[in-house]
């Protein structure tokens, strides 16, 4: 299966990697040779240590190839559109390649835009879908893969067939709602998490999500490591979208230049590395559960995605190892 990946970032080499592994080949496409020349580098030195688990380098590398050349997209089954989270720069994107193969199927990856939205710039919307790949894409088993209102059916349901031959896990997002499904649980669980700060510290709150709720970081932690400024542009995105996201700190925190990781300050002082969680207490957790329980609940009851789905999904993305589901059990919240 030839494959074309529109963008040599973080995401498109990475995902151009997984299908190379899988044994399709790849084509990846940018408008500059220095970006491809780096894509590259990256996917070199992934394989390198991915090497002692079996995968052989040289072979992968040579079903992949690039180019600045948008027409070589002809001749595609799947393009999967991996630029930057921009309306009108993916926008633009769809547009060019969708006029130049028409009958690929096309996925576009990307976290929060509405695929809805999104459609209105492709030739043919039934052949277009949201393929939203976690980062990073070689180690993350979920794919949320989400049907606009214009997706055919037939689109949807082989490119669920698609991720599961890669390997992944394609969470079947049935209706293109704000956030999908995984984000839209972390941003209620950014959002409970907030309200807590006028009780509770930062570290006190993290050292709840890390012990009780199993998560990997901390709440207040992943804010930071993902970059204020991005989650303060979502809940204004969120807000437009009628969605409740909200964390009122973040507002004046990135006025202050605090950022997060990238500016070494947020939430926490990144100076010296990831920091360490000194608390040893904090707020109940069903405080940072209910309304992500509550969430997992609208989405099941608006058929948006099944609870084993969404269970599943939370596990793999969020990395919950129990799930939400389970933990609400044990907290005793009714879902």
């Amino acid at each position: 299966m030839k494959i074309f990946i529109l963008g040599s970032g973080v995401m498109g080499s990475g995902i151009g990697q997984v299908f190379a592994m899988a044994g399709h080949e790849v084509t990846l496409y940018d408008v500059r040779e220095d970006a491809l020349k780096k894509g590259m580098e990256s996917i070199g030195w992934s394989l390198g240590k991915l090497a002692s688990k079996g995968v052989n380098p040289d072979e992968v590398m040579k079903r992949i190839s690039t180019t600045t050349n948008l027409q070589e997209a002809k001749g595609s089954s799947t393009i999967i559109e991996a630029v930057y989270e921009d309306l009108k720069v993916k926008g633009d994107a769809l547009r060019a390649v969708s006029a130049l193969e028409k009958d690929a199927v096309i996925g576009s990856n990307t976290s929060s835009l509405p695929i809805t939205e999104l459609s209105r710039y492709v030739v043919i919307p039934e052949r277009f879908l949201g393929t939203h790949f976690f980062n990073p894409p070689v180690l993350m088993k979920l794919v949320e893969v989400i049907k606009g209102d214009l997706t055919s059916e037939e689109t949807f349901n082989h490119t669920v067939s698609l991720m599961n031959s890669l390997g992944k896990y394609p969470l079947p997002v049935r209706k293109d709602v704000f956030g999908f499904v995984v984000n839209r649980i972390l941003f209620r669980l950014f959002t409970s998490a907030c309200s807590l700060l006028e009780r509770y510290s930062p570290q006190e709150v993290d050292y709840v999500a890390m012990r009780e709720l199993g998560m990997p970081m901390g709440l207040f932690m992943l804010l930071d490591y993902t970059g204020l400024d991005v989650n303060y542009y979502i809940t204004k995105e969120a807000e437009r979208r009628g969605f409740p996201f909200r964390c009122s700190v973040l507002e004046a925190m990135v006025k202050a230049g605090k950022l997060g990781r990238k500016s070494n300050l947020g939430f926490y002082d990144w100076s010296k590395g990831r920091p360490e969680i000194t608390a040893n207490a904090g707020p109940d957790p069903r405080e940072l559960l209910r309304d992500a329980l509550a969430e997992v609940k609208w989405l099941e009851d608006n058929g948006v995605a099944s609870r084993d789905e969404i269970e599943t999904g939370v596990k793999l993305g969020l990395g919950i190892r129990e799930g939400l589901v389970y933990l609400g059990r044990k907290f005793n919240i009714e879902v």
